[in-house]
């Protein structure tokens, strides 16, 4: 039969007595900024209430295969009594079983405030069933009866009541030692341990709280996982605001970060495991949360994306709207670190992996030791390498789609080590970037392709432009404009052979001074281009806003121009839209001839990719222009 009720469940709230003994097991104290919250276990159990000797010799055996303790009860005067002495976590009851007034038994028990378990009732006939139906017991069961479907559906009902027990236990334990939190938390704001702008322990404290609870996780067995939560470019948030508005940003983040302390008891309906919870401000614009749990993975998990998705609402401060990318590192201990500072350095190399994927969440493994390793090794390799010449420009032919001839060049930075190994760019440039290097690295490459134009001009070799990436170090910088202008007169370049390429999610991140620079670049001459189009957020408002002469359609377009029609069909659009700006498009990552005459039929200006050549040495640049020629 179908479930026509859920199972009673307890409402008692805990007497002050229960409340204090309720504290005194919580793993960390309750005054020390931890959330506690309950453990709950239960021994399912039920009661038999029957005159049958067939039932009362075949029951107990079959719930015991279900894993059911039984007690039987036989006499109808006491039998309410002993039902509720015993507490069990379903009752099973025959339908013939009356009071003295003829009152059915299982309708008394069902109304009694002293029984809050599932009652199911074994019916004779469809009289029976329907009454018990009428009375919204848990379930109805009819002779002859099937004891193995009988024990099955009672050790559900039994489950369902514990589940339900320790659920509504938990969630009282929560909401109690939430409330007992947030008072501790105002008694303790002015000390000094905790961080002012935010309001929540400092990383002293937080360090304390953490060794504490490794203490209790290795008593009891558990696991505590250790959050490091940080944001994508706060810098900017920094320089456009300034320090004090930056400090309300914070202000608010902090409450932000304590709220999710407090939604733990959303988390608390998908899990029971969590035990405990804090958290601090361990660092400017990098906080810390402390969770320890019974279960790891599932409800561990589930916390982080509630940190990610409360971290990612927007923020308003002085009637401003500020967008943040929270990044969330998880260590595990014990299984990740043996002690507190290895917990929490591998939790924030896990957070820079998520940085370095644009946001997120991930969970430390050996990889990310490697890779944070490998990080810092690239980074001191990149002082040595600007010192001994080991940072190359090749250079990859731009072509027009029409003619096939090569008309520019795209200068790309190449390290080729003194061991003959090569690194990617795309490795070691956002390193650069994070050690402050692309400033001196980008104006190296700069000079290094302005002097190639120079050499190549005076051999007559026909490149009517050479294309240079622009690192928004170099933007922020405030000195690029007048750099440009120094090389354009040092190597004696018309500034209309030199096309500036701004990567559309780097570069064009709306900063005002970054935009003021753009315009002083168009006044010396020189053209500009957006790289990677396509791939931003604005596309649309930096054709409007921005002095640019070109569109780069970025390869991931391109790969599937010939084999997937929306690709064709955001090429082409992209192709019209700059044609009514008056914009030259070049289409990137072309490496087939199908390719070629498809963007030519839509009007693509130039191309560039392997199908003409990869970027080659200096050297061998003009023998490839000859070739196309």
């Amino acid at each position: 039969m179908s479930d026509s009720t859920q199972p009673k469940r307890a409402t008692t709230i805990p007497d002050s007595l229960d409340l204090t003994r309720s504290i005194k097991r919580l793993s960390v104290p309750f005054d020390s900024g931890t959330f506690p919250l309950s453990e709950g276990s239960h021994q399912r159990s039920t009661v038999l209430i029957c005159r049958d000797n067939d039932a009362k010799k075949w029951g107990p055996r079959w719930l015991k295969q279900a894993g059911l303790k039984t007690t039987i009860i036989s006499a109808v005067r006491t039998a309410h009594d002993e039902a509720a002495a015993a507490k069990p976590d379903v009752i099973i009851v025959e339908a013939g079983i009356l009071d003295h007034a003829g009152t059915p038994l299982f309708a008394i028990l069902n109304k009694s405030p002293d029984i809050r378990c599932p009652i199911i009732v074994l019916c004779s006939g469809s009289k029976d069933m329907y009454s018990a139906l009428d009375a919204n017991v848990y379930d109805v069961i009819r002779k002859p009866l099937e004891w193995q479907l009988l024990s099955h559906r009672a050790r559900q009902a039994a489950e369902s009541q514990v589940n339900a027990a320790s659920l509504e236990s938990a969630q009282t334990s929560l909401t109690e030692a939430v409330q007992i939190a947030d008072e501790a938390r105002q008694r303790l704001r002015s000390r000094e341990s905790f961080e002012p702008v935010t309001g929540l322990p400092n990383k002293t404290k937080f360090i304390d709280l953490l060794t504490r609870g490794m203490m209790a996780v290795d008593r009891d067995k558990n696991t505590l996982a250790v959050l490091v939560v940080g944001f994508n470019r706060f810098r900017l948030v920094v320089e456009a605001m300034g320090q004090d508005r930056a400090n309300l940003v914070l202000g608010e983040i902090g409450n932000i970060v304590s709220q999710c302390l407090q939604d733990a008891e959303s988390a608390q309906q998908q899990t029971t495991g969590l035990r405990t919870a804090a958290a601090s401000s361990i660092e400017l614009a990098k906080f810390g949360l402390m969770f320890t749990c019974s279960e790891s993975d599932e409800a561990i998990t589930h916390l982080q994306q509630l940190v990610v998705e409360k971290l990612s609402h927007p923020v308003q401060v002085a009637g401003q709207t500020v967008h943040l990318s929270a990044c969330v590192g998880v260590a595990l201990y014990p299984q990740d670190a043996s002690d507190v500072d290895q917990l929490l350095q591998r939790a924030d190399n896990a957070m820079r992996d998520a940085q370095s994927r644009g946001g997120g969440f991930r969970f430390y493994c050996e990889e990310t030791d490697a890779a944070a390793a490998r990080k810092l090794k690239l980074e001191n390799m990149l002082y040595e390498a600007l010192g001994r010449d080991e940072l190359s420009v090749s250079y990859q032919p731009i072509s027009n789609t029409e003619s096939g001839r090569i008309t520019g060049a795209e200068a790309l930075l190449r390290w080729h080590q003194a061991d003959g190994t090569c690194i990617s760019p795309g490795e070691f440039v956002p390193i650069a970037e994070d050690a402050g290097l692309m400033t001196r690295i980008g104006e190296f490459v700069l000079d290094q392709a302005c002097r190639q134009l120079e050499i190549w001009q005076e051999d007559d070799v026909p490149i009517e432009h050479m294309c240079v990436n622009v690192s928004k170090a170099q933007l922020v910088g405030g000195g690029f404009v007048r750099t440009v202008a120094n090389l354009l007169d040092k190597y004696k370049i018309d500034p209309g052979c030199l096309e500036l390429e701004l990567s559309e999610r780097g570069v064009l991140s709306g900063r005002f001074d970054v935009i003021d620079q753009l315009h002083e670049l168009k006044k010396l001459g020189v053209t500009l281009s957006i790289d990677d189009f396509g791939t931003g957020d604005s596309a649309i408002a930096y054709l409007r806003d921005l002095p640019v002469d070109t569109l780069k359609i970025d390869r991931s377009y391109v790969s599937g121009l010939t084999r997937n029609s929306k690709d064709a069909a955001l090429i082409a659009a992209m192709i019209a839209l700059s044609q009514k700006l008056d914009l030259k498009v070049i289409a990137e990552g072309v490496e087939t001839r199908q390719q070629v005459n498809m963007l030519k039929k839509l009007g693509c200006s130039e191309f560039q990719g392997f199908y003409v050549s990869a970027s080659v040495p200096p050297e061998e640049f003009p023998k490839l222009v000859i070739k196309s020629i």
